[in-house]
C-alpha cells in the first residue's frame, strides 16, 4: 500500500521535502513546548512571590505588635502594675497611649499569670479571665509571643486576633502577659497590597483553616478552594496547588505562612489569566511552524510541478506515442532543466532510430512475404503442372483401375494446391480461413468425382476458424479421402442424396468435423470402410495416418447413411517430456 502510494515522483518529492522540513520543525515545536513549560513555571513562581507580597500588611502588623508589647514590658508604670497591682489609672493611660496611634488595635491589656485582667486600655475594670483561652495557655507554657486564631471578644462585641507576650521576672518565670486585640474588620478594610494582579484572590486563614479575611475577588467566598485543600494548607501539607474555587473557576494557589503558621496568606490566580496567554502563545508558535511546513510543501509541490513533473509528463507522453509505433511531435522543452532537455533529445534520437529500424524491418518482412507468396504460388503452379501431366497420362488407353488411381492422385494434388493457394492469398501467409477453404475444397472434390450437383447436393456449414498451414494440409487430405469415399460408395446406381460437411469449435480449443451422407451406408456385418487399418485399402490407411497426424479421434456411425466425426485440437499440443527408463535411472 505504501509503495503504491509513493509510486508517483511528485509524492516522493513531497515526502523528501516533508522529511527535510519536519526535522527542524519538530525541534522548533519541542523548543516552544520547553519554553512554554518554563514560562508556566515562572508564572507559578510569580504567584508564590505575590503571596509573599500579599502578606506584607500582616507581617508589618505583627512586627508592630511585637514592638508595642516590648515597649510596654519595659515601661515602669506597667512593671509597677505587674509587681504591686496598684496605680490602675496610670496603667490604663499608658496602655491607651501605646495603641491610640494604631486603629488596628481594639484593646491592650495586662493579664496576671493566672489570666486575670489587671488593667485595660478601654478603662473597663470588670472582672474577666483568659485562663481558658488557648493562646494564653500557649504563651504561659511556651514562654514566647503567640498570635491566636479567630477569637470573639464579648466585651468588645467584635472578633479579634489576640497577640500575647509573656513578661518574666529575673528568674525567667512568667509573672504577667501583655495582650493586644487586633481588629479583623481593620484587616479586611486595609485592602490588597499594591502591585498584586487585580484578578488575584487573597485570603487570610487562621491556624485552623478558618477564613478570617476574604478578598473582594472572592465575593461570597466563591474563590476559596474546597475545605480539604484548606485543611492541607494549615497542616503544612502543601504550599502550592491547582484546584477549582467554589465558584467553579480553576485557579493556581500559593500559600505563605505568617508567624510560624499562626496565620496563612492564600493567594489564587485564575488559570485562564495565568496560563491561557502562555497556551495561546504556544499555539501561535506551533501554528506558525506548521504553516511554514505547509508553505514549504506547497512550494515543493509547485516547484516540482514547474521544474520536474510537468516535463516528465511530456516525456512520458512522447514515450507512449513511440510505443504506439508513431513519431511524436516534439514538445517545447526550452524552459526545462538541462538534464530534462538532454533526456528529451536522447529520447527523440532513439525514436528516430527505432523508426528507421522499423522501416528496415518492414521492408525486409515485405520482401520475405513476397518471396513466400511467390513460393506458395510456384508450388501451386507446379502441383497444377503435375496434375496436368497426370491427366495426360490418364487419357492414354489403360484399365479403369489405373484411370481411377490417376484420378485419385490428381484430387489429392489439387487439394494440396488449394491449400497453398489459400496460404499465399492470406494476410500472414501462415493461417487460412477454414470457412472459405472448406467450401472451395468440397466443391473441388465433387467436380473431380464426376457426380453432378443436381444428383448429390452438398451442404457446407463451417464457421470462420483459422488454422495453420501445417494442420490444414492433413485436415484437407483427410476430408478429401472421406468425401471421395462417399461419392464412390454412398450413392451407387446413380442414386440421389445429400452430403453435409459441418464443423464447430469447442471452448476447450478443440474442433469437431462431421461429414454425413444419407447414402446406402455399410451393410450389416461389414467393417466400416472409412476407418482403415494398416491391412485396409490405401484410402483407409491414409485416413488413419492423417487422423494420427492431427492427434485426433475418428468415429463412424450408420446405417442409415454414414456419419464420420473427427475431433482434433486446433493448436498442436506441446511434446511431452520422455521419462527416463529404469535402466537409465539405475545407471
Amino acid at each position: 500500500m505504501i509503495r503504491q502510494f509513493l509510486g508517483p515522483l511528485r509524492r516522493r518529492l513531497l515526502l523528501v521535502f516533508f522529511i527535510v522540513l519536519a526535522v527542524p520543525t519538530a525541534f522548533g515545536i519541542l523548543a516552544a513546548v520547553d519554553h512554554y513549560q518554563g514560562q508556566v513555571e515562572q508564572a507559578r513562581r510569580s504567584t508564590e512571590r505575590y503571596a509573599t507580597l500579599a502578606s506584607n500588611n500582616e507581617t508589618n502588623l505583627l512586627w508592630q505588635s511585637q514592638r508595642i508589647v516590648d515597649d510596654l514590658a519595659h515601661d515602669p508604670v506597667i512593671r509597677t502594675m505587674i509587681a504591686t497591682a496598684s496605680n490602675i489609672d496610670a496603667c490604663e493611660a499608658t496602655l491607651k497611649k501605646a495603641i491610640d496611634p494604631y486603629p488596628a488595635y481594639a484593646v491592650a491589656s495586662v493579664l496576671s499569670a493566672q489570666g486575670e485582667a489587671l488593667c485595660r486600655s478601654t478603662g473597663n475594670r470588670s472582672k474577666s479571665t483568659a485562663s481558658s483561652q488557648e493562646w494564653f495557655k500557649e504563651v504561659v507554657t511556651s514562654g514566647r509571643s503567640v498570635l491566636s486564631g479567630y477569637t470573639f471578644a464579648p466585651m468588645l462585641n467584635e472578633p479579634v486576633l489576640a497577640f500575647g507576650m509573656p513578661v518574666n521576672d529575673s528568674q525567667g518565670k512568667v509573672t504577667a502577659v501583655l495582650g493586644l486585640g487586633i481588629r479583623l474588620r481593620w484587616l479586611a478594610a486595609s485592602g490588597q497590597e499594591p502591585g498584586l494582579p487585580p484578578e488575584a484572590s487573597v485570603d487570610l486563614l487562621d491556624k485552623t483553616g478558618l477564613p478570617l479575611v476574604i478578598s473582594d475577588a472572592n465575593s461570597g467566598s466563591g474563590g476559596l478552594p474546597a475545605d480539604q485543600y484548606l485543611k492541607q494548607v494549615v497542616t503544612g501539607g502543601t504550599l502550592t496547588f491547582d484546584a477549582a474555587g467554589r465558584d467553579g473557576v480553576q485557579r493556581y494557589y500559593a500559600v505563605h505562612p505568617i508567624a510560624g503558621g499562626s496565620l496563612y496568606i492564600l493567594l489564587g490566580q485564575p488559570t485562564r489569566t495565568l496560563i491561557a496567554p502562555l497556551q495561546r502563545d504556544l499555539a501561535i508558535q506551533i501554528a506558525t511552524l506548521s504553516l511554514v511546513v505547509l508553505g514549504g510543501l506547497a512550494a515543493a509541490l509547485i516547484g516540482s510541478q514547474l521544474l520536474v513533473t510537468r516535463w516528465i509528463a511530456r516525456l512520458t507522453e512522447e514515450a507512449r506515442i513511440i510505443t504506439l509505433g508513431e513519431m511524436p511531435i516534439p514538445f517545447n522543452f526550452s524552459g526545462a532543466p538541462t538534464e530534462i532537455r538532454e533526456l528529451n533529445d536522447t529520447l527523440m534520437t532513439m525514436a528516430a532510430r527505432i523508426k528507421a529500424r522499423e522501416a528496415e524491418l518492414n521492408e525486409s518482412v515485405a520482401q520475405k512475404q513476397m518471396m513466400l507468396r511467390e513460393i506458395h504460388h510456384r508450388v501451386k503452379n507446379n502441383l497444377q503442372t503435375v496434375t496436368s501431366l497426370l491427366n495426360l497420362y490418364a487419357r492414354i488407353p489403360r484399365g479403369e483401375a489405373i484411370k481411377q488411381a490417376f484420378a485419385d492422385v490428381q484430387t489429392r494434388i489439387n487439394t494440396l494446391a488449394l491449400v497453398h493457394r489459400h496460404l499465399y492469398e492470406s494476410q500472414d501467409l501462415r493461417e487460412i480461413d477454414l470457412a472459405a477453404f472448406m467450401s472451395n475444397l468440397v466443391r473441388l472434390i465433387q467436380d473431380g468425382s464426376g457426380v453432378p450437383t443436381r444428383r448429390v447436393r452438398l451442404k457446407v456449414d463451417i464457421p470462420s476458424i483459422t488454422l495453420t498451414g501445417d494442420r490444414a494440409v492433413p485436415l484437407a487430405l483427410l476430408t478429401t479421402e472421406i468425401l471421395t469415399n462417399a461419392f464412390k460408395h454412398a450413392f451407387p446406381d446413380h442414386r440421389a442424396g445429400n452430403i453435409l460437411v459441418q464443423m464447430r469449435a469447442e471452448p476447450d480449443g478443440r474442433a469437431v468435423l462431421m461429414i454425413a451422407d444419407d447414402g446406402v451406408g455399410t451393410a450389416a456385418g461389414e467393417p466400416q470402410h472409412v476407418i482403415g487399418s494398416t491391412m485396409g485399402t490405401m484410402g483407409q490407411n491414409l485416413i488413419g495416418a492423417f487422423t494420427r497426424q492431427l492427434g485426433g479421434k475418428l468415429t463412424a456411425a450408420g446405417p442409415p447413411g454414414t456419419t464420420i466425426t473427427l475431433e482434433f485440437d486446433l493448436e498442436p499440443k506441446p511434446a511431452e517430456p520422455i521419462e527416463p527408463s529404469g535402466a537409465e535411472n539405475a545407471a
